[in-house]
Order: structure tokens, then sequence, then C-alpha cells
């Protein structure tokens, strides 16, 4: 298969899905295309062309599609591991495989395995081996995207559960919200609550996105979702900066004069609890910790003052 038959494919899959699903339901690919399907950097552009298809502007409507039955195209197994291929691919080419670890040493040895058993060579090393990994890496998306154009022809066929099936597919696209949409959220929370700290958004976003993505998920029908995952992005900057000091160690050990040791985790924990009570300035929450200061009972810290006694 070429490049132009799949590009071709992918056209006609992206206009029957936003005709009967919506604007959004396969996303355009704005990845350049690979120039030719004789050389290296036509394959790698090609690898990762496929990969914006599959990972993201198919993100959601291929992986759904491809949980529904399909007449002719190439059974569903197939699809799953021409999708791994392509992930797999990528990973290949664009990161530093240590190789120390199983994970690493495995996929590599999968990609290599792939190279040999679609081109003979290992890596490809001449004009016609990388003319059939181009061809041949075509045919293995082209059959996931002929699986997803033959499961859309299926479900406007359907007689009851057509209607229901598309309906499912919208709702999950509309819930699959962009990063930079959860990041404009952050922001607009981060300058109302008045946090008085400088938030990376993108880092903080970073391992919390799956989170408010599940969230959105799992909200019943007819919830507010933007005003549900406010407020979950509010709770999460809350506990966030309750958990970022304006100090650390080093400044505790020389406003009060403290060796290294337990006496410096001590204080810490206690200016911990200072700034979640509305200290947050960096010069007053020190010189409050330099204050005398009377532990509950039961607590390691007794006393805190400027001679650093605890």
């Amino acid at each position: 298969m070429t490049f132009a038959e799949l590009n071709a494919a992918v056209a006609d899959l992206r206009t029957a899905l936003r005709s009967f699903v919506g604007e959004n339901a396969l996303g355009e690919v704005t990845v350049r295309p690979p120039a030719g399907d004789n050389d290296e950097a036509s394959f790698l552009r090609l690898v990762f062309w496929n990969y914006a298809l599959l990972f993201e502007a198919g993100r959601v409507a291929l992986p759904f599609l491809l949980e529904l039955p399909a007449r002719t195209s190439e059974p569903k197994r197939d699809c799953r591991v021409a999708r791994q291929l392509v992930n797999e691919l990528r990973t290949w080419s664009s990161h530093n495989l240590g190789l120390t670890g199983d994970r690493d040493r495995e996929l590599s040895q999968r990609v290599q395995r792939w190279f040999i058993s679609t081109c003979g060579a290992n890596p490809p090393n001449n004009d016609g081996c990388w003319r059939k990994c181009c061809q041949a890496l075509c045919a293995e998306v082209g059959a996931i995207v002929a699986h997803c154009q033959d499961a859309v022809t299926n479900v406007l066929t359907a007689a009851d559960d057509g209607q229901s099936a598309i309906d499912d597919l919208r709702r999950r696209i509309e819930r699959v919200w962009p990063a930079y949409k959860f990041d404009e959220l952050v922001g607009d929370a981060a300058t109302r609550l008045g946090l008085g700290v400088r938030i990376d958004v993108p880092k903080f976003r970073g391992t919390r996105l799956g989170k408010w993505r599940g969230l959105l998920e799992s909200l019943a029908e007819g919830d507010n979702l933007e005003a549900q995952v406010i407020r979950l992005i509010e709770r999460d900057l809350l506990d966030y900066v309750a958990d970022v000091l304006p100090i650390d160690g080093r400044d505790v050990m020389s406003a009060l004069a403290l060796d290294p040791g337990p006496a410096v985790a001590r204080v810490l924990h206690r200016a911990r609890e200072l700034y979640r009570s509305g200290i947050t300035d960096r010069d007053r929450l020190l010189a409050k910790l330099a204050e005398p200061f009377e532990a509950a009972e039961g607590d390691a810290v007794t006393e805190t003052g400027a001679s650093g006694e605890i």
C-alpha cells in the first residue's frame, strides 16, 4: 500500500465520521507527510504521521471503532498489533533507548525483527529496503483504517444499535479535552484563588491530566463538565500550594543557627503548618519560626527560638 492510498482512505473515514459524529471526530494530521517512499527520512516521517493519526488525531474514535465488529477488514487483533507497532517504531526512532532494562531491549528486538521480516535487513540499507518498509507500514495502518471504515458502515446500516453507537462515540469525543483547555482552567483558577506562587501550568498539569480526564469520563449525562473539572483543579491547586514552602532546610539552618539533623525537619514541619494557616511570605515565615513555640502535648518540638534550640 502506498502513502497516497493510505491518505485517501483516511480522508474517506474522516468525512464519514464528521458527517455522522461531529467535526472533531477525526482531526487533521498536521505532521509533515513523507516526501517519498524509498529513503530513511521518508520512513521516519511516515512513522510520525501514522503516530499522529492513531494516537492524537484519532485517539478516541479509532480505538472505539476497533472495538466494533467489521466484515471485510483485517481481524481486530491484527489492528491492535499494528497500532502497537506504530507506537514502538515511534519510540525506537525518537527516543534514546538505554537498552539497560528489559522493556527497552524487548522493544528494540521487536523493531529489529520487524525490519528483518519486512525487508530482510536490519537496519534497512538501500532504497529497495526502505520502500518495502514504507509500503508494509502503510498496509499495517491501512488495515486499521479499513476496519474502522467498515465498522462505520455496520453502524450506519444497523437497525437499532447504530444510533446509540454514534451517540456513545460523540459523548466520548466531547469528553476528551485537549491539554490546552485544562491549562486555561488551571491558569484561571490560580489567579482566582490568589495563591501567591507562580504555577508552571504544563508542569502542574503533568500526571494530573489523566485524573482530570478520568473525571470527565465518569460524569453522568447532564452534569456541568467544566464546573466539575474546575472544582477538582482548585482542590489540586490548594493541595499543591500547601506542600510548596517558600523556604527550605538551608534557610532554616541559616536563620535559626541550626546544625543539620532532625531539628531542621521538625522546624520545616512547623513551617508547613504556619504556611497553611496563611503566613506565606518568606520573611514573615522565618520571623515566626524564630519566635518561641510551645508544642502540643506529645509533639517532639517543645520550643523554637533564635538560638536554634529545639
